[in-house]
């Protein structure tokens, strides 16, 4: 297998690239690692490169008109994640190998860019509705792409940066309407090889208003994980993903989820800048306390973070409110402590219960 399963970045099509991009840098410690303006798939564009511990986001915007692929885009979807890519050795191998295995091509054959003997290039693959896999082989690439220049445009560094560390990319997790999840299980398992872990849903939220079906997909190293959800139909109430759906105007990326190596530093960092975090029901920590009365309940409580635990193993998530203004894309900030593997299953249906009983008085 020539494709090496793991996250090398993802672009966000926005449509203000710089308000965007200063904002992460602000509220959450990127660093501005340069930027290109360029002539895209249908005109001009700007993009801007940050940079994170292991993770690359590229902010892309529309100079003009004619760049519909961003604009149309921006205008169905909101600032929303447009693609990943995946870097890659041999594309010429790459490509035959997505060919066979019934990959939805885009391009007809490889894009090539080469600007000042910087070289590279792509295939791009289509996923859910707008979406894009990019796989991409570099050639004598300085930046992360061809024509990135360095930027002094940086954030003003008296300013303090939060605290902890974001390590890298935990997974991508994704909302499909009913009855595509199998469809899109499927294509990603083929495409990268991929296991899937595990399923849950009607059983799983039996009783209760709400509910999803969600699939958690992972590569056998352990570096490229994903979740996809859909809506559960036979469910009385709308949960958040019939609202992304709604919101979204169709499938798409729900979350990033970064992994982190000291949750409770990271958000008070965060909330010292000002970046707002999901509220989560007082009777989630009730519950959590009668169970596990040996964790820091209050601590946990006071910065809305969610506990699993396995034995000595602990999982720690905590999810920031929508970062536009629909409520679609957001981020997960996750703790993994002593290894944990899982996702945080048992963490959603009691986090699904404790909203309902906050709904039902």
């Amino acid at each position: 297998m020539n494709i090496k399963p793991e996250i090398f970045f993802i672009e966000i099509f926005v449509g203000m690239g710089k308000i965007v991009s200063w904002w992460h840098e602000y509220a959450l410690g990127f660093e501005l690692k340069g930027k290109r303006e360029s002539i895209g798939q249908k005109g001009r564009q700007l993009t801007y490169w940050l940079q994170l511990g292991e993770c690359n986001l590229l902010i892309t915007s529309a100079l003009e008109p004619s760049a519909t692929d961003i604009v149309s885009f921006v205008d169905r979807h909101g600032n929303s994640i447009k693609s990943f890519a995946v870097e890659i050795d041999d594309i010429n191998a790459v490509y035959l190998e997505l060919k066979e295995k019934k990959a939805i091509m885009l391009n007809k054959e490889i894009e090539w860019l080469e600007i000042n003997g910087e070289k590279s290039g792509t295939i791009r693959c289509k996923l859910f509705d707008d979406n894009e896999i990019n796989f991409i082989q570099r050639i004598n690439c300085k930046n992360i792409l061809p024509g990135f220049a360095e930027t002094s445009e940086k954030t003003d560094k008296e300013v303090a940066l939060p605290k902890g560390n974001v390590l890298r990319f935990d997974h991508l997790a994704s909302v499909v309407r009913t009855n595509e999840a199998n469809f899109w299980n499927e294509y990603l398992i083929r495409i990268f090889s991929l296991k899937e872990i595990y399923t849950v849903g009607e059983e799983f939220f039996a009783g209760l208003s709400t509910g999803m079906q969600m699939h958690v997909l992972a590569s056998e190293n352990g570096r490229f994980n994903k979740v996809i959800v859909e809506p559960l139909l036979e469910k009385e109430k709308k949960s958040q993903v019939d609202i992304f759906i709604q919101h979204h105007l169709g499938n798409g990326i729900q979350h990033i989820a970064f992994e982190v190596d000291d949750l409770t530093a990271i958000i008070s960092g965060f909330k010292e800048r000002g970046v707002k975090f999901t509220t989560i029901p007082e009777k989630y920590y009730v519950d959590l306390a009668k169970e596990h009365p040996e964790l820091p309940i209050e601590e946990l409580k006071k910065a809305n973070i969610l506990c699993e635990i396995d034995g000595s193993k602990l999982l720690l998530q905590v999810f920031t409110e929508p970062i536009g203004d629909r409520p679609t894309l957001f981020y997960e900030f996750i703790q993994r402590i002593n290894s944990f593997s899982g996702f945080g299953t048992n963490n959603i249906k009691q986090l699904f219960k404790s909203l309902e009983a906050q709904l039902n008085g």
